[in-house]
């Protein structure tokens, strides 16, 4: 009986979570920018978060991808539109936080030399 229950409460926190699945945001950005650690060019992105954890994906449509564990920042009005926010660190563009529809904006780590 302890087994069927365990099993039963796996399977409804499975099925609470699966609206939390992910979110994506497709971009283009006519830049190339910093993630983390990581350089990306200019081009098509889509950038997806998951909203258990905050890992955030980004992922160029020639395949080039990084995932970063992002942090909880300030809530998004409702109806203001998706975006990305860039810094100019020494000549380079960083993003710095992803803000999707509705949701509280997500803030990315920057290397340390940043």
């Amino acid at each position: 009986m302890k087994l069927l229950n365990l099993c039963l409460l796996f399977g409804l926190s499975a099925a609470a979570l699966a609206p939390l699945k992910a979110e994506s945001l497709s971009v283009t950005v006519p830049y190339s920018f910093v993630v983390g650690k990581v350089k990306m060019p200019a081009g098509a992105y889509t950038i997806q978060e998951e909203m258990v954890n905050g890992v955030i994906t980004i992922r160029s449509t020639d395949g080039k991808a990084v995932a970063l564990l992002s942090t909880p920042g300030a809530l998004t009005p409702d109806g203001a539109m998706p975006s990305l926010t860039f810094v100019n660190v020494g000549g380079e563009m960083v993003l710095t936080t992803v803000r999707q529809a509705s949701l509280p904006s997500r803030l990315l780590p920057r290397s340390p030399s940043q």
